[in-house]
């Protein structure tokens, strides 16, 4: 998962690539590929809120947000 967050760089660079560079396909791999930690970190946090607030609305919470359950 650490790896993940290296593509992070990936978000400030597609809103350079549209912009500054105005490439909209540039933009959108640039995008896609900062979306990928943003997911990780949904997950990561989905699981902790489960944590805390117990089976139920854990449950709940990865029912609506599309987790697998942990």
């Amino acid at each position: 998962m650490k790896i993940l967050r290296w593509f992070l760089v990936f978000v400030p660079l597609a809103f350079a690539a549209e912009w500054i560079l105005h490439s909209p396909m540039l933009a959108f791999v640039l995008s896609c590929l900062g979306l990928l930690p943003v997911a990780g970190l949904l997950g990561e946090a989905t699981e902790e809120l489960a944590h805390h607030t117990g089976e139920r609305v854990g449950g709940l919470l990865n029912a609506t947000l599309g987790m697998r359950p942990s």
